[in-house]
């Protein structure tokens, strides 16, 4: 259904904004991996937001896309609202991990900041982005 309802119209969208010099990041939640060949057909620049809550694998995702869209997001926001400070590193490192190889990665969380986030969590995860998310210092570790 989203082949015949939504994929053509999306990509007119699409193509009009890119024929006048937009940069166009399609942003979806949930789990896209249904429709992950239609979203990259659909020809934005970037997809947003790989949601690990949705069980969509950054990984695979990037793997399946090779290259031929941007990937942004995958930080998973309810750690950030109630994970401890080992969760959130993990799962910022793995985001890193995953994201990176290759270039076309958009460090960011999964969704918006909720509500009452814990503002250490989110400073934890900037800390470890400007420490291991840098293109010219590739050797993060990862456990």
């Amino acid at each position: 259904m989203f082949r015949e309802f939504v994929t053509p119209y999306l990509t007119e969208i699409i193509a009009s904004h890119r024929e006048n010099g937009l940069f166009v990041i399609k942003h979806t939640d949930g789990n896209i991996m249904p429709i992950l060949d239609q979203l990259v057909e659909a020809n934005p620049h970037a997809l947003h937001s790989i949601d690990p809550q949705a069980r969509v694998d950054l990984a695979e995702v990037k793997r399946i896309t090779a290259g031929k869209v941007c990937l942004c997001g995958n930080v998973n926001c309810g750690l950030l609202q109630t994970g401890t400070d080992e969760e959130v590193r993990e799962d910022v490192l793995r985001s890193l991990r995953d994201g990176m190889p290759g270039g076309g990665y958009i460090f960011s969380t999964s969704n918006c900041a909720f509500r009452g986030m814990p503002l250490e969590r989110y400073e934890l995860m900037m800390s470890l982005r400007k420490e291991y998310g840098r293109y010219d210092k590739p050797a993060f570790p990862i456990t």
